[in-house]
C-alpha cells in the first residue's frame, strides 16, 4: 500500500486509543447526502422549500389529495408540492378574494368561477391576444376538464372552481408560461433545458401572480368592498347582484357564445329608468302591444287595467331607489367607467363583455362616482342601485319591458328570444 493512502481497519489494534478503549474514528462527510438515493427524487425544490418549520394550513393536505395532477411525473409531484405548501396562505387569500362575490358563501368550501379565474389571467396579461399573451381560453378550458374529471364542460364561465381545481389550473398555467412558452427572461439559454415545473411555479408565483396580488391589495374598489358598512351592504345584496348578471347576461359571439352582460345593455337599463322617471312616453315593445291591445276593445267598455300600463313613477320612484339625478350622473361616466374596468381586455373596446366581477367593479364604480357627485354613500348607492335594476326586471318579467337584442359596430347578435335570461 502507498505512503499516501490511508487504511483504516477496526480490527487492527493500531486504530485503538492508548487506553485500548476504542477502535472507530469518527469523521464527517466532506459532502451533503440527499435524502433520497437518487438525486431526481430528492423532495426539496430548485428554488425554495417550506420544510423549514413554516407552518401549514391544515386544508392543504385535504386539497392535494384532491388535485388529479397525472400530467406531472411522480418526482416532480412532491417538489411542487413543497412550492404550493410555501405559497398556500397568500394563494387561498386569492382565491377568497373572488369566493366572496360567490355563489353561496354557507356552503362548507366555498368556490369561484371560470370567469372568476379568466379575469385573473387577463390581469396577469397571459391570454391570447393581450401584448404579452398568448395562451389560447380554449386550451384553458381543456385544463378545467382534465382538473375536474368532466368532458365538455360548456358553458365553461359558469363553471364553478373549488380550491383544488384552482390551484391544478395555477400550476397548468405555470408551466405554460415559464416552462412550455416562456417568454423573454425566462427562455432558456441555447442548448440548455426548459425551467423545471417546480421552479417555473416558484417564478410564476413569485415574478408574476404577486405583483397582480400587490394591485389588488390597492384597489380602491377592493378596499371600499371591505369597509364594515360597506361589507354588510354588499353581502346582504350579493344573492341580488349575482340574479341581476344572470339576468341581464346575453349570448355573445365575441365570447365564443357564452352568456355575459354587455355594457349597452347595462346602459339600456339605466336610460330606461330615467326615462320613466322623467315621464318618458317612448313605448317599449311590450307596451306597444299593450296599448294595440286596449285600442281593440269593443266600444263602451273600459279597456283592460293591464293595458293602461304600469305606474313606472311608483316602480322606480321612491327613496330606496335611485332618483333621476343619479342616474344622470352615472350615465355621464359610463363611458370612462366601462373602459376603465376593461382596459386590459384582449377584445377590441366595442367587443368587450362584462365578467361577473368585471360586473361587481362597475357597480362599485358607478357608486363611487355617486359619492363625488351626489354625495350619496356607498352603503346607500349600492342598494339602490340593486333595487332600480330589479325593478327593470320585474317589468320585463310581465311583459312591460324587453331587453335589447346585443349589438357591437359590427351589427346585431343575439339569441332568438331577444337574449333574455329564463
Amino acid at each position: 500500500m502507498a505512503n499516501d493512502v490511508e487504511a483504516l481497519c477496526k480490527a487492527s489494534p493500531e486504530t485503538m486509543l492508548a487506553d485500548g478503549t476504542s477502535h472507530y474514528t469518527e469523521f464527517t462527510w466532506d459532502v451533503p447526502i440527499a435524502p433520497e438515493p437518487y438525486p431526481e427524487m430528492d423532495s426539496r425544490p430548485s428554488t425554495a422549500s417550506s420544510r423549514d418549520g413554516a407552518q401549514v394550513d391544515p386544508r392543504f393536505e385535504q386539497d392535494w389529495e384532491s388535485l388529479r395532477l397525472k400530467w406531472v411525473e411522480s418526482f416532480m409531484k412532491v417538489r411542487v408540492k413543497d412550492v404550493l405548501t410555501e405559497f398556500y396562505a397568500i394563494l387561498i387569500d386569492l382565491f377568497d378574494s373572488y369566493a366572496f362575490m360567490g355563489l353561496d358563501l354557507s356552503a362548507s368550501q366555498h368556490t369561484i368561477g371560470m370567469d372568476d379565474w379568466k379575469h385573473l389571467l387577463i390581469s396577469c396579461g397571459l391570454l391570447e391576444g393581450q401584448p404579452e399573451g398568448g395562451l389560447a381560453w380554449s386550451q384553458v378550458c381543456t385544463w378545467f376538464e382534465d382538473a375536474a374529471g368532466i368532458r365538455d364542460g360548456r358553458p365553461y364561465l359558469a363553471q364553478r372552481l373549488t380550491r383544488a381545481h384552482y390551484l391544478e389550473l395555477l400550476m397548468r398555467t405555470a408551466g405554460y408560461a415559464m416552462c412550455d412558452q416562456p417568454k423573454g427572461q425566462y427562455q432558456p439559454e441555447a442548448g440548455r433545458p426548459p425551467m423545471p415545473l417546480d421552479e417555473g411555479l416558484f417564478r410564476f408565483i413569485t415574478d408574476i401572480l404577486i405583483p397582480v396580488m400587490d394591485i389588488y391589495d390597492d384597489d380602491p374598489i377592493r378596499k371600499d368592498a371591505v369597509q364594515h358598512q360597506n361589507l354588510i351592504v354588499i353581502q346582504q345584496n350579493r344573492p341580488s347582484i349575482r340574479s341581476i348578471y344572470a339576468f341581464l347576461a346575453q349570448s355573445w359571439p365575441h365570447c365564443d357564445g357564452e352568456k355575459v352582460v354587455l355594457p349597452s345593455t347595462l346602459r339600456y337599463v339605466m336610460e330606461f329608468a330615467r326615462e320613466k322617471l322623467q315621464g318618458g312616453d317612448a313605448p317599449a315593445p311590450a307596451e306597444a302591444a299593450g296599448a294595440a291591445a286596449g285600442a281593440a276593445a269593443p266600444a263602451g267598455e273600459e279597456a283592460p287595467k293591464a293595458a293602461q300600463g304600469p305606474d313606472f313613477a311608483a316602480i322606480f320612484g321612491g327613496e330606496e331607489r335611485l332618483n333621476e339625478a343619479q342616474l344622470s350622473a352615472i350615465l355621464e361616466s359610463f363611458d370612462h367607467i366601462i373602459e376603465k374596468v376593461t382596459a386590459n381586455r384582449p377584445e377590441p373596446s366595442e367587443q368587450r363583455a362584462l365578467l361577473f366581477w368585471e360586473f361587481f367593479e362597475v357597480l362599485m364604480e358607478f357608486c363611487r362616482e355617486l359619492l363625488h357627485s351626489t354625495g350619496q354613500p356607498l352603503d346607500q348607492g349600492i342598494p339602490a342601485f340593486v333595487q332600480t335594476a330589479l325593478a327593470f326586471m320585474g317589468l320585463v318579467d310581465l311583459g312591460e319591458a324587453a331587453l335589447p337584442l346585443p349589438t357591437d359596430a359590427g351589427g346585431a347578435y343575439g339569441d332568438d328570444d331577444g337574449g333574455e335570461e329564463e
